[in-house]
């Protein structure tokens, strides 16, 4: 008797537990007249197509430091093969609870007080937009909200293919809160949120939401194939890994192209970026732009990735940032093969950390070419840097860098390595570095085999910068060759 009281408050939970459970969405089944989407209660089970659960489908890649992606599939117009079963079809917002393949035969527009349009809380779905446009409201809610689902244990939706889309007005065109296996391409996420106004004025930027693409907590997902312009952030990888964002464009946005924080082995390649600018009030009061967006940035502990082949011109405010101000450092990064033109402040910016290189890149009409700072085991080589504003490679309180087979023509300055110590006496300034003036000192720098033309001021200029190498490098046409002044301490210069 008394074992058989003791299993009723179990029973009592189980059917408690059976009531309570979540009532099954599905876009309504196809008929001769078809319906809209609406909720109801039946478990019919749309089956999966068999291509949604391939890993051959994304790339698998492997770590830094030998970071190479290693696609098992090549990239082509239509990456993932249409499903072979009846697709549901969609013809107005819905949430998805169950794996399929739907696909759009309509527009839609999101309803007030329900922002959200596309709500996915299920694994192994395809949603085919066939070309049809999705429009927000007051650039609130998403166009897709891929979401974590299940009661008591949330499940991570993962297999999860979004292509064909058209999403504008929205707060994002697509935010997955976490994910594994995300493939989203051929898509149009344009005119989404902005934190600016007409004049493209905000804040100085620390951190924005909203735009074309949100990915938060992903692992490994191809975004391929999209156009995301005029909005915040065009595509935004958030606490993610190996997640590969390629062949996409990038315009116009207000803060940054693409967008990696807390993101490491991944790569961000052959995409078009070009006018990510705002204007905003700098700390000296004067408005302007720039206020650290970029086309690309990679920021707090964005480590191991890789950054290359990518166009990046017009009124970038930086071309490619690694922002580490204040947050951790991104390390071992790889910023390879880039066309960067016109950007307003530096083409390559990036500063307290280690590890970094900068290798085969075209920069043209920047005012820096590649500025680092308070950096170790820095690598910048042979980079083609002409027509500077002020400097083509310059580092601040760096310490064991390389900087080889660059050329660099027709800058103030080609090369210049210098130091202060102002930071130990300026607690305000940089408040998170540790007060040391050995560990961020100019020094210990190999400057080899650059070729340095026309460079009006100085082909290479070291300035309170100690135990330096400068050895083989080619001059011609400069104002002075090697400047040296200050603390010159061990350094061995040959070839002037």
């Amino acid at each position: 008797m008394l074992k058989c009281l003791k299993t009723i408050p179990f029973v009592l939970a189980l059917l408690v537990a059976a009531c309570s459970a979540p009532e099954t969405v599905a876009p309504a089944t196809p008929t001769t007249t078809v319906a809209a989407a609406t909720r109801t209660r039946t478990r019919t089970v749309v089956p999966p197509s068999p291509n949604l659960t391939s890993p051959a489908a994304l790339p698998t890649l492997t770590r830094a430091p030998t970071w190479t992606p290693t696609p098992t599939a090549t990239a082509t117009s239509t990456p993932w093969p249409t499903p072979s079963v009846t697709p549901t079809l969609l013809g107005d917002c819905a949430e998805i609870w169950q794996s399929g393949y739907y696909k759009m035969y309509a527009n839609f527009k999101t309803k007030l007080k329900r922002f959200d349009c596309m709500i996915v809380q299920a694994s192994d779905v395809v949603i085919d937009c066939d070309g049809h446009t999705i429009e927000g409201m007051d650039r609130q809610g998403h166009g897709f909200w891929i979401r974590r689902y299940g009661f008591p244990i949330l499940q991570t939706p993962s297999n999860i293919e979004i292509r064909n889309c058209i999403v504008s007005n929205a707060r994002d065109g697509v935010f997955a809160e976490a994910g594994v296996n995300l493939y989203i391409h051929h898509n149009d996420f344009s005119n989404n949120y902005d934190d600016t106004d007409k004049r493209r004025f905000g804040i100085f930027l620390g951190m924005t939401e909203g735009g074309g693409i949100r990915l938060g907590k992903v692992q490994n997902a191809r975004v391929e194939y999209n156009t995301t312009n005029n909005s915040a952030i065009g595509i935004d990888i958030r606490d993610s890994d190996q997640v590969l964002v390629r062949n996409n464009t990038a315009i116009n946005n207000s803060a940054w192209g693409v967008n990696l924080l807390n993101t490491t082995n991944s790569e961000v390649s052959n995409n078009t970026l070009r006018d990510n600018v705002r204007y905003c009030t700098w700390g000296n009061g004067t408005v302007g732009p720039g206020c650290d967006a970029a086309a690309v940035i990679l920021q707090d502990g964005a480590s191991h990735n890789i950054v290359k082949n990518n166009t990046i011109a017009g009124q970038n405010a930086n071309g490619i940032f690694i922002k580490a101000h204040g947050t951790r450092c991104g390390d071992d990064n790889t910023i390879q093969h880039n066309q960067i033109t016109d950007a307003l402040y530096n083409a390559i910016e990036f500063s307290f950390c280690k590890d970094n290189k900068v290798i085969g890149n075209t920069i043209t009409g920047s005012y820096d070419a590649i500025w680092f700072g308070f950096s170790i085991n820095t690598e910048i080589r042979d980079n083609v840097i002409r027509n500077m504003t002020n400097h083509g490679i310059i580092s601040y309180n760096s310490r064991g860098s390389l900087v080889a087979g660059n050329q660099v023509s027709n800058s103030r300055e080609g090369i210049y390595f210098y130091w202060d110590d102002a930071y130990t006496r300026d607690t305000q300034r940089f408040y998170f570095l540790t007060p040391s003036p050995d560990r961020y000192a100019s020094r210990d720098n190999l400057i080899e085999g650059n070729t340095l033309r026309d460079n009006a001021v100085a082909a290479i200029r070291l300035s309170n910068s100690i135990q330096n190498r400068v050895l083989n490098n080619i001059f011609a046409n400069n104002g002075k060759t090697v400047w040296v002044e200050g603390k010159n301490d061990g350094n061995v210069i040959v070839g002037q």
